[in-house]
């Protein structure tokens, strides 16, 4: 292996084994060099001059690399939901995004390209050296393809880990939403909806959206002392709490919340617990228990 090989090499390492041939030609290698590295098996052709080292895994990060560098282009929508690893979005093949007027590489198989009038460095970011849409972009990316619960669930998630905010949400909306974009509908649900807090969970979310159809319209995240409340009526006392495994999944986690709970009680808070199934499989019932426990508060 030569100096020129060695440094490209080095760049390999640090982006999933993948290289193009415009880094090798920078590093100092001939075309017929890489050439021969193909013609041998030692690289293998991913996308037009763009090579995956022989025996590097496979992966999603790798594929999403060499697209966003085969279309010198930025990883976007559910790609980017993916990477970013917001809540409910899984990858879908590989999509990129480019402005338009931006002139970008051969279009490659397996690759999903859009374009966008507005693509800003505000709304990018590079998440493990992939260069892809930030937290606020993707949401309003996905806003064309997810329905109003998957979007809701993203958007919380993306808030929980602070990706995005609703403020930050509603700036670049106005900026780009509107009539002919797909998703805004969506998006003006969601930011009529949503809380000061973010919400914890998936289960959450489907129970948040249970309460808003019946009319009930808690407050979200409620501090009482050291304690935060899923759902709370203050004025009555009155809780609603989600038990998923996620937050009670392990008995130390399980000890802790019944001594929270303990605590609540002392303060004269009734707690509802539901589950997952509650919501999902017995929402009438569920809802049926919270409004008689309302009444009996009020």
């Amino acid at each position: 292996m030569n100096d020129a090989e060695a440094r490209l090499m080095t760049t390999a390492a640090n982006h999933y084994g993948i290289v193009s041939r415009a880094q090798a030609v920078a590093a100092g290698m001939t075309d017929k060099q890489v050439d021969n590295r193909i013609a041998n098996g030692r690289w293998e052709v991913i996308h037009p001059s763009v090579y995956r080292i022989a025996g590097t895994p496979i992966t999603g990060r790798q594929r999403a690399y060499a697209a966003s560098l085969s279309m010198d282009a930025i990883v976007s929508h559910t790609t980017a939901g993916a990477l970013l690893r917001i809540d409910g979005v899984r990858a879908r093949g590989v999509h990129v995004t480019l402005a338009y007027g931006q002139r970008g590489g051969q279009k490659a198989k397996g690759i999903s390209v859009h374009w966008s009038t507005s693509l800003p460095r505000t709304d990018r970011v590079f998440v493990d050296r992939i260069p892809c849409t930030n937290g606020t972009r993707t949401i309003l990316d996905l806003a064309a393809d997810l329905d109003d619960e998957r979007l809701e669930t993203a958007f919380e998630s993306a808030r929980r880990m602070g990706l995005t905010t609703t403020v930050a949400l509603a700036r670049r909306f106005e900026a780009l939403g509107g009539r002919g974009r797909p998703g805004s509908a969506r998006v003006k649900k969601l930011l009529d909806v949503a809380g000061e807090r973010p919400l914890e969970s998936r289960l959450e979310v489907k129970l948040a959206r249970l309460l808003r159809q019946a009319g009930h319209i808690p407050a979200v995240q409620h501090k009482v002392g050291d304690y935060r409340l899923d759902f709370a009526w203050p004025f009555l006392l009155l809780a609603v709490e989600c038990d998923g495994f996620e937050h009670h999944g392990y008995r130390l986690a399980w000890k802790r919340d019944r001594r929270r709970i303990a605590a609540l009680e002392a303060m004269h808070w009734r707690i509802i617990h539901v589950t997952w199934d509650d919501v999902t499989l017995r929402p009438e019932e569920t809802l049926a228990r919270i409004a008689t426990a309302l009444v009996r508060a009020a």
